[in-house]
């Protein structure tokens, strides 16, 4: 396979406090890769380094071979990150619809300001056609119009995601994805993931503290511990690690790992 996120040697420390330790990780074109650990084991920071939003003090991160250091988050973007957010942040009075042309309309450069910003300028052919598609994809297509403040949490999860994958982007990064989803909502959102990265081909990279979605969904898996790297490789020998489950002090010793 070809590899299409090589991130080697990430290092970051905040306050003399070292939050990643020489973190290595690498996603091949249309792989799913899942990324765990405990809470505080560095996981935000690491996506916070991938997407530009915080710069590492030492490492290396590529893309398709491009050097992303120095580069903003929505160059990045156009590059092919797309990313989503642990804690939602949509607009309670737009409709989906709306929230998806303002994607678009940013990755366009169409419209001023706040046009772009509230998505209802009066919108083209050209900028609903893509909206639209992604929204059947992720089956939202009856709720275009919907207000987002009258949505389950599980179809505002697929609204970030659709917002997400306005951008074409080759690598999704989902962080905690299934927060707040009960069992059901977690099964659906993730055979909506599969159906349409099967569709559009992009990788997958996921953090999550659900780790029987993890166990699921991945196949490959790589462990943070206090910022260091304690396992990686094929997600059920990474789950069956007595540091991982050590790491975990317990909580995955109910799944099925042989």
């Amino acid at each position: 396979m070809t590899v299409l996120l090589q991130a080697t040697d990430i290092g970051k420390s905040f306050a003399g406090v070292e939050a990643l330790s020489d973190v290595s990780i690498s996603v091949d074109e249309g792989q799913r890769v899942g990324l765990i650990g405990p809470n505080g084991a560095g996981k935000t920071t690491f996506f916070n380094c991938l997407f530009g939003m915080i710069e590492p003090d030492r490492g290396e991160i590529l893309l398709s071979g491009r050097d992303l250091s120095g580069l903003a988050p929505h160059r990045r973007a156009r590059l092919g990150l797309g990313r989503t957010f642990q804690r939602m942040e949509l607009f309670s009075d737009m409709t989906v619809l709306e929230h998806l042309l303002v994607a678009e309309r940013v990755r366009g450069h169409r419209g001023g300001l706040w046009q772009d910003l509230s998505g209802r300028g009066r919108p083209r052919r050209s900028e609903l056609d893509p909206c639209e598609e992604v929204l059947e994809l992720l089956g939202l297509g009856e709720l275009a119009t919907v207000p987002i403040e009258t949505l389950s949490l599980g179809q505002g999860r697929l609204v970030e995601v659709g917002r997400a994958l306005m951008a074409d982007p080759r690598l999704l990064l989902l962080d905690e994805p299934s927060s707040g989803l009960d069992q059901l909502e977690t099964r659906m959102l993730a055979d909506t993931l599969r159906a349409v990265q099967r569709e559009r081909g992009f990788a997958i990279l996921l953090v999550e503290h659900d780790v029987e979605l993890v166990a699921s969904f991945t196949e490959q898996a790589v462990v943070l511990d206090f910022g260091r790297m304690i396992a990686s490789g094929p997600t059920r020998d990474v789950l069956a690690d007595p540091d991982v489950r050590l790491a975990y002090l317990g909580d995955i010793d109910h799944l099925e790992t042989s």
